[in-house]
């Protein structure tokens, strides 16, 4: 009997499977509210150590996120530099082919 952490990794063959792409992407978006996160509490912070703190935090979401995005355009999982439309067009027809095969 397949486990559901094998299922949902792909492991089953049965049920819905979380690709490399779809991480990777997750990483990005994670980096980016963290990012995002920490240069807020770096420019509300009332000390001088608070804020090399935060501001050391960001730095290190930054090299992480820089290593992350730069295998994805690699490994062709993210395309900024599409237009909109075409990256929309793209999204929709991933989400489509993914509930159909997984529903």
């Amino acid at each position: 009997m397949p486990s559901l952490f094998s299922g949902i990794m792909g492991g089953s063959g049965d049920g819905p499977s979380i690709s490399n792409e779809i991480i990777a992407n997750d990483m990005l978006a994670g980096a980016k509210a963290a990012a995002q996160g920490y240069l807020n509490a770096a420019l509300e912070s009332s000390t001088p150590e608070l804020k090399n703190l935060f501001s050391s935090n960001v730095t290190q979401v930054l090299q992480g996120q820089q290593t992350v995005s730069e295998l994805a355009l690699r490994k062709n999982w993210y395309s900024p530099y599409k237009p909109e439309e075409e990256q929309l067009k793209e999204t929709f027809q991933f989400s489509q082919n993914f509930t159909e095969n997984h529903a």
